[in-house]
């Protein structure tokens, strides 16, 4: 069974983000911008109907739930499309570069990718069902507040033990489907989330270095972003407000800073939308290419 090199798939991943700049922006700068004109409509309607969304006004929410839904689905389909590019290029394929190509591996593309996160979003319910229910066998209220220092019984410790574990399963499971995703689609004519799956067997903890190395540093880039967000928001008071506010409060705070700088801040996620297309699935590549260790089709 080949083994993912870790080391050489971040460091391919970061040269190819370096060397191959002209490229990325050539293929993901439009499926960015287009993301990003998105989520600041989707971000205003919500903005412009909070009132009523307040209120419960069944009419406004499922406005909000229609628009949300088809903004997601065109979000995939965007990014389907600079994912194929990407992983086209890093493969070393031949093919359509151009600003939005779209044929049959992005359409393709697409449809892996609606799969993946419809079969993510179906294991994330199906483990929080089980969890709620190990919770309730075990006498657990999720309704009233945590009573001090009460240490867990036996019964919830189990509880919580079985939820940590599918926890675990399902990031294991998202991990092995989704990150050869875009490589085996592009290379393979059959190519799709059960070939990323037993492509990936026996790499699990291989792959979860390789996307937090990757992943990692554009986590960071947000975090630090929204910080700087919120902290000009807050002015000179920031350090107080801070000490004296809870993290709800805090998330709060931090999305009303984000809407009152909401085109810098989805100029900023169209970058890091090229950024981290560039790293996770270049990296996908030249991990496709260490587990197959054959050529692909030149296409």
């Amino acid at each position: 069974m080949n083994k993912i090199p870790v080391g050489e798939t971040i460091v391919f991943a970061y040269t190819f983000v370096f060397v191959q700049v002209v490229t990325i922006v050539r293929v993901a700068a439009l499926p960015a911008v287009l993301s990003s004109a998105i989520d600041y409509g989707m971000r205003r309607l919500s903005t412009a109907y909070s009132a009523e969304l307040d209120a419960g006004d069944a009419a406004a929410g499922s406005l909000n739930l229609a628009v949300w839904l088809v903004g997601t689905v065109a979000t995939i389909f965007l990014s389907a499309v600079a994912t194929a590019g990407i992983a086209r290029a890093a493969l070393g394929l031949k093919g359509d570069h151009g600003p939005f190509p779209i044929g049959r591996t992005e359409l393709r593309m697409f449809a892996a990718k609606l799969r993946f996160w419809i079969g993510v979003l179906a294991l994330t319910i199906v483990a929080g069902v089980i969890a709620v229910v190990a919770f309730l066998l075990a006498g657990a209220s999720l309704t009233a507040p945590p009573q001090g220092d009460v240490p867990p019984t036996a019964a919830t410790f189990v509880a919580g033990l079985i939820t940590w574990f599918l926890l675990a399963y399902v990031i294991m499971t998202a991990l092995r489907m989704g990150f050869l995703l875009p490589a085996t689609v592009v290379a393979e004519d059959k190519g799709g989330l059960q070939r990323s799956y037993d492509l990936a067997r026996g790499n699990f903890w291989r792959l979860f270095l390789v996307v937090l190395a990757l992943g990692g540093p554009v986590l960071l880039l947000l975090s630090l972003a929204g910080f700087a967000v919120l902290r000009a928001s807050l002015g000179a008071d920031y350090a107080t407000i801070l000490e004296q506010s809870s993290m709800s409060d805090l998330v709060h705070r931090g999305a009303t800073a984000i809407e009152e700088n909401l085109l810098a801040w989805e100029a900023f996620n169209a970058v890091i939308f090229m950024l981290a297309s560039g790293l996770l699935y270049s990296g996908a590549a030249y991990a496709y290419r260490a587990l197959t260790r054959e050529s692909v089709r030149r296409a």
